[in-house]
């Protein structure tokens, strides 16, 4: 269905503040990475972990009242306020250099993005409709898969160039951006359900609602188990490809790059997608079960040229699975609760990376970077194969004890 001209005018502000947005934390994690790495591995790789626990801790212990409180309060004011804080914290981190300072704002930088984050996702319906989620949502994916793409390499240019200090102030700069496209939306999510606030158990209402869900139950498993499995390789990707496969570091980034092009092409792809929940989850689940395929082809690669290709393929479904699955979460989710339902999952999946991190590292010390490609691929294809009818089965006991 078209879009209406004010509901395309919010889409092209929301995919460009979101663009921009999600460029610069790029551009500022690889300068703060880059910061508190500057001692080597013996002195400061303490502060590397306990910058990445600080970025992704949040997501997890504030899913609840962060949900919580997208769901009862009006979108636009919480999310330009969220970005004002956010500019703010942005310009401490380029202003102190205290690594200890570097760790605490960022553990605040990502309690904020925390609450916008699952703001913008449960606003979109609100600004175009649910009938044009699909293409909406291929939109705000492939921007991001840009800014993913060119965001490490144009990091790490700007701190060559103009210091750790510039590349901070300028994603400050990009949070200012988002806040004030933020203000020209037309579209509004008003709050639902607002006397209903201190209702028990009300932050849980979104993790409830996952595990209760037929159609995104078994999705969540499944992509929690790909994102295990993607940490696990993005552990061990730069060993394969400059130890096992003798490639340069321009074949590394190569490799980084066609996989980068692949989910821009892949989400864009993704605007085509269905709008029932039954064909979104039956379609995330097949292609998640491809990418293990493609994960456990790339570790039986011969040489980089062939994993290039591998990757690009593998990240034109990736690409696709991000769309369909946000599809399916906005479609799926009662809009009293959805703001909810995307901050447990965000939580549920940043747990995941979390873990990710550490599997990877006991796999790397055990195994050859080549059986961890190939492992991971066959755990993500098989988790598919087994869930399936596991669900079906769990779906006719809860039929049998309902009826």
């Amino acid at each position: 269905m078209a879009l209406p001209p004010a509901a395309r005018r919010d889409l092209r502000l929301l995919v460009g503040l979101a663009t921009v947005s999600a460029l610069g934390d790029e551009v500022a994690l690889i300068t703060l990475l880059l910061r508190v790495a500057h001692g080597g591995i013996a002195s400061h790789g303490w502060l590397v972990a306990a910058l990445s626990i600080a970025g992704a801790l949040p997501f997890v212990a504030l899913a609840g009242p962060a949900g919580l409180v997208v769901d009862r309060v009006r979108a636009r004011p919480l999310l330009v306020a969220l970005g004002v804080v956010e500019a703010l914290v942005a310009a401490g981190l380029g202003l102190w250099h205290n690594d200890v300072v570097t760790v605490a704002l960022m553990a605040v930088l990502s309690s904020a993005v925390a609450f916008s984050r699952p703001g913008y996702s449960a606003l979109l319906p609100s600004l175009v409709g649910l009938e044009n989620v699909a293409p909406a949502q291929s939109g705000l994916q492939a921007g991001g898969s840009l800014a993913l793409a060119i965001g490490p390499a144009l990091g790490g240019l700007l701190v060559g160039t103009i210091g750790q200090s510039g590349p901070l102030y300028l994603d400050a700069v990009s949070f200012l951006v988002a806040a004030a496209l933020t203000a020209l939306l037309r579209g509004e999510r008003a709050p639902t359900h607002a006397d209903a606030a201190r209702e028990r158990g009300a932050m849980l209402a979104g993790a409830r609602f996952i595990v209760s869900s037929p159609t995104l139950r078994p999705v969540v498993v499944t992509v929690g188990v790909l994102m295990l499995s993607l940490g696990a390789i993005n552990v061990s990707e730069v060993f394969f490809t400059t130890v096992t496969l003798h490639a340069s570091p321009l074949g590394y980034g190569v490799a980084g790059a066609a996989f980068g092009v692949g989910s821009i092409a892949g989400a864009l792809l993704g605007g085509r997608a269905p709008h029932e929940p039954a064909r979104l989850a039956n379609a995330s689940l097949a292609f998640i079960a491809v990418i293990g395929g493609m994960l456990f082809l790339a570790g039986l690669s011969v040489d980089i040229v062939m994993l290039w290709a591998v990757l690009l393929v593998m990240g034109v479904f990736v690409g696709l699975v991000n769309v369909l699955f946000s599809v399916l979460f906005t479609i799926e989710a009662p809009p009293e609760v959805r703001g909810r339902v995307f901050a447990a999952a965000s939580g549920i999946f940043t747990t995941g990376q979390m873990g990710s991190m550490v599997i990877g590292g006991a796999l790397l010390s055990a195994i050859s970077p080549r059986a961890i490609f190939v492992l991971a691929g066959a755990v993500a294809a098989v988790t598919v194969v087994a869930v399936i009818p596991l669900e079906r089965r769990l779906g006719r006991r809860l039929r049998a004890s309902t009826g």
